[in-house]
């Protein structure tokens, strides 16, 4: 999470990127890249690990790709240091491709979880894992804003990358010593069409699981504006670009700030509840933005925006997993995982829609459109099962 917080969609790379292009549905699609890899092929992932009793072999083996590949990005930056665009296409291919591996160990390290931790303490897991990876992150975000400040274009960037695949070795190497249970039951081996179809039948009977992912596909329409946040900053507030290391640490606080309260709902009331309660966090950074179309203010003050999108952004990443590993069987889970992840992955693309709107239309009426699109989703979520009854 430290070493991500270097990359960070919505403040580090959105920046990064408007130095290379002045396309906006570049930068929103660059903004989640890594985020698309991540999701898109879990399923592929999944079809090919749902016999296998232990896949932590899978994930070591792409850990060794992820920083191979990563170090090619980090390296492109530096050999096209005087020619933005090679640097566009060069950093564009090889993320985009270490991205898609990550997303293929993605599949493997939320079946380990599900093995290892019970589900009475996925809560607390996955509330520690995010309040100190966001601990780090906040700190990150001072780190960048003295990086960027002190070194000139793009060098500032590759040095930021640097110590991103530094942290990244750290905590690659820390998850190759976790012990993985073996599963105690296992799909029987069998084609990738006939897990294929089991998967897609899994989308077909299964309504509160269509509801879920449907919950999640309108609330990551908030991606159409998250890069633009700091682009409005800078552009209409006329916030100094060495912000974006401000706002990284203001949105990580929020991230930071909010674990306790969603790992203690998650552990003793509901993931449900979890889900609900980021969908409203996540309506206020869309109504603060459109507000500030027709009212002045000071840049530290819409940092607030950030800090909203710190508490939406943890909820929705403890609620939506712990949800999917509570209503998910043992046997064949980790078909649900991949089918859940492939299927909101376009989404991400998103991005590039707001910045095609952003761009012709304009940051305003973008904001006013994500606003309707997270409330939508806020009602689709309430409408989600209650997989635990809690008793007085």
């Amino acid at each position: 999470m430290a070493a991500l917080a270097f990359l960070a969609g919505s403040t580090v790379l959105p920046i990064f990127i408007s130095k290379l292009t002045e396309s906006r549905i570049l930068i929103g699609i660059f903004a989640h890249i890594e985020w698309f890899g991540w999701l898109f092929p879990q399923l592929l992932a999944a079809i090919f690990l749902a016999h296998k009793r232990r896949v932590l072999f899978f994930y070591n083996g792409l850990s060794v790709a992820r920083l191979m590949i990563f170090g090619l990005s980090i390296v492109s930056i530096y050999f096209y240091s005087d020619d933005y665009s090679a640097i566009l296409i060069a950093f564009g291919i090889t993320f985009a491709v270490f991205s898609l591996v990550s997303g293929m160990a993605g599949a493997a390290f939320t079946e380990i979880v599900g093995k290892a931790i019970p589900l009475n303490k996925r809560g607390s897991f996955f509330g520690m894992r995010m309040f100190f990876g966001g601990l780090l992150a906040a700190l990150v975000g001072l780190f960048v804003k003295k990086i960027m400040q002190a070194f000139p274009f793009p060098y500032d960037f590759g040095y930021l990358c640097s110590v991103a695949w530094i942290l990244m070795f750290l905590g690659l190497a820390c998850f190759a010593l976790v012990r993985e249970p073996e599963a105690r039951q296992g799909l029987e081996k069998s084609e990738p069409s006939i897990q294929l179809k089991s998967a897609i039948r899994i989308f077909k009977n299964d309504t509160n699981f269509r509801k879920l992912i449907f919950s999640r596909a309108w609330a990551n329409t908030a991606l159409m504006a998250s890069p633009f946040y700091v682009i409005f900053a800078v552009e209409h507030l006329s916030a100094p670009e060495w912000m974006a290391g401000f706002y990284l640490t203001i949105q990580m606080t929020g991230y930071l700030a909010s674990n306790l309260l969603w790992g203690w709902l998650s552990n003793h009331i509901s993931n449900k509840m979890v889900i609900v309660l980021a969908g409203v966090f996540r309506v206020a950074p869309p109504i603060m933005a459109f507000a500030c179309c027709f009212f002045f203010i000071d840049p530290k003050i819409f940092a607030l925006v950030f800090f909203f999108l710190g508490i939406s952004e943890a909820g929705m990443d403890m609620g939506y997993m712990t949800y999917l590993l509570e209503i998910s069987p043992e046997k064949g889970r980790i078909l649900f995982i991949g089918l859940y992840h492939t299927f909101i992955a376009p989404t991400v693309f998103l991005s590039g829609i707001g910045g095609w709107f952003g761009q012709e239309f304009s940051l305003r009426w973008l904001f006013a459109v994500v606003l309707v699109t997270t409330i939508i989703s806020l009602l689709i979520s309430s409408r989600l099962r209650e997989p635990r009854l809690k008793s007085a």
